[in-house]
């Protein structure tokens, strides 16, 4: 079982997601009976919400560590300033979007996207100044 020793504990919120998928895909569906394009239908989109939540915990952890590479402390300021920003934008995103939207669920998932990706654009920003001023640091030393 020499594959056992590369699960981590995160990989359990890929199997949920999975199976959440899967089963929002499948309730509500036909009463009659379950078709096999419906169970394909249903195992895709479990599939994508896991791939989803993947990227998402994995660009988290990539920012963690690529920070750390830094020499920069996880409770510094400019650590913070994407999570910070992502927040505040999914935030004002479920706030101030309009009401007329088909459900709650739509309405956080685009809070979250758009919170994703300023979270993103202000990592890209913050590890880039990071990594030109340690190479500063370096060819200075």
């Amino acid at each position: 079982m020499p594959r056992l020793d590369r699960v981590e504990p995160w990989h359990a919120l890929l199997v949920a997601a999975f199976l959440v998928g899967t089963a929002g895909s499948l309730v509500g569906g036909n009463v009659a009976g379950i078709a096999v394009v419906d169970v394909l239908t249903a195992a895709l989109t479990g599939l994508l919400w896991a791939f989803a939540v993947y990227v998402f915990v994995a660009t988290f952890r990539n920012y963690v560590n690529s920070y750390g590479e830094t020499d920069g402390s996880l409770w510094n300021p400019r650590f913070l300033a994407p999570f910070v920003a992502g927040t505040l934008t999914a935030v004002a995103i479920v706030v101030w979007e309009p009401v007329e939207r088909a459900s709650t669920g739509a309405l956080i998932a685009d809070g979250l996207m758009v919170g994703f990706w300023a979270f993103v654009l202000v990592m890209a920003l913050i590890l880039t100044g990071s990594y030109v001023v340690a190479g500063y640091r370096e060819g200075s030393a």
